[in-house]
């Protein structure tokens, strides 16, 4: 959310070596050590923080979030803050097969409800809490956020190093879609590009934290095959260790749509993003290279279809009220029309 007391280098991103994957904590503070200032001074009573729980998959596949970084993430902030007050959140889901899953089942099955008891951490099903429906530039639908986005609070994402069929890659923004409450969002996929730079918009985190000891290739984000790279890459700047992700995994940034369209919206360019540390780029292998631009299109198509039904149904509506109520109808859209033409 953009702490205001933060001061921080924005777009350097720390990169560490991890080649012990049980040795989290130490690389967790070498990559702090690396790039002074990535934590705050201070912090406000409550973060946030939310892990990549996509699947009902183990951390070492590397598909899911490690829930050892609970108490490694709660110890370097109750350092700052003794009484800060720390949140894990997560969305209930349908899965890639269609079948609905609970978060609280995804917590407990992924040793996220042990991990937050150890910590003293508070679990929090976001389709459960209280949220309001807001609407977004460019994106047809309302959409569900939850509330507690609203309030004063410091945001941490930590996501995993993955390839997607339908994004090219996941990092960070693409985390920030688990904040939607609702399960079923897969109306949303044409507008993924936008609605992911929107939300990082409209809640960017404080801090992200790129788990790359174990990442994915293959098709993903769930299927696939786990990929040792060893690396963690730390930065406040979620765009920054986006971009450093794809240089991690071999990805031109240009390529990422919604990489593309954030930086778009940020005013910025992509290629600014500075590297401190160890980055050992390996090339990951896309299966889905070929149909990725199919899906595009496909994407591409669907945003039309649904642009041309909208003016039709405008333009019905229109019919209707001219038909049951014509001066009425003329006496409202004379004055648009006037006004339309002196706004020319």
């Amino acid at each position: 959310m953009g702490f205001p007391e933060m001061s921080s280098p924005q777009r350097k991103v720390s990169a560490v070596r991890v080649e012990d994957h049980a040795q989290l904590a130490s690389g967790f503070r070498l990559g702090l050590q690396q790039l002074p200032g990535l934590l705050p001074k201070t912090l406000p009573r409550q973060v946030v923080i939310k892990p990549n729980l996509c699947d009902i998959s183990p951390w070492e596949t590397g598909v899911t979030t490690d829930p050892r970084w609970v108490c490694v993430v709660a110890a370097e902030l109750r350092a700052i803050r003794p009484d800060v007050e720390i949140r894990l959140v997560e969305s209930d889901a349908i899965s890639a097969y269609k079948t609905y899953r609970s978060c609280e089942e995804t917590f407990d099955r992924l040793g996220f409800a042990a991990a937050a008891c150890e910590a003293g951490v508070e679990l929090v099903n976001l389709s459960r809490s209280d949220a309001i429906e807001i609407r977004l530039d460019g994106i047809p639908q309302p959409v569900r956020i939850p509330q507690l986005l609203l309030e004063e609070m410091y945001f941490v994402s930590i996501a995993n190093l993955k390839l997607h069929g339908y994004t090219r890659m996941t990092g960070i923004l693409k985390n920030s879609m688990g904040l939607l409450t609702d399960a079923e969002i897969s109306s949303l996929h044409p507008y993924l590009s936008i609605l992911i730079s929107r939300l990082h918009k409209l809640c960017s985190p404080d801090l992200c934290i790129l788990d790359g000891r174990v990442g994915l290739e293959g098709g993903g984000p769930i299927i696939g095959r786990p990929v040792p790279t060893n690396t963690l890459l730390i930065g406040n700047d979620a765009l920054s260790v986006d971009e450093a992700s794809c240089r991690l995994m071999g990805i031109p940034p240009k390529q990422v749509a919604h990489l593309r369209q954030a930086a778009k919206d940020l005013e910025r360019r992509l290629g600014k993003c500075e590297i401190v540390g160890d980055l050992r780029p390996r090339t990951f292998v896309f299966d889905d290279l070929r149909s990725h631009p199919a899906v595009q299109s496909k994407f591409g198509n669907r945003r039309r279809h649904q642009r041309m039904e909208s003016i039709s149904n405008r333009w019905i509506d229109r019919a209707y009220r001219f038909r049951d109520d014509p001066l009425t109808f003329a006496k409202e859209a004379i004055p648009k029309l006037l006004g339309g033409r002196r706004g020319r």
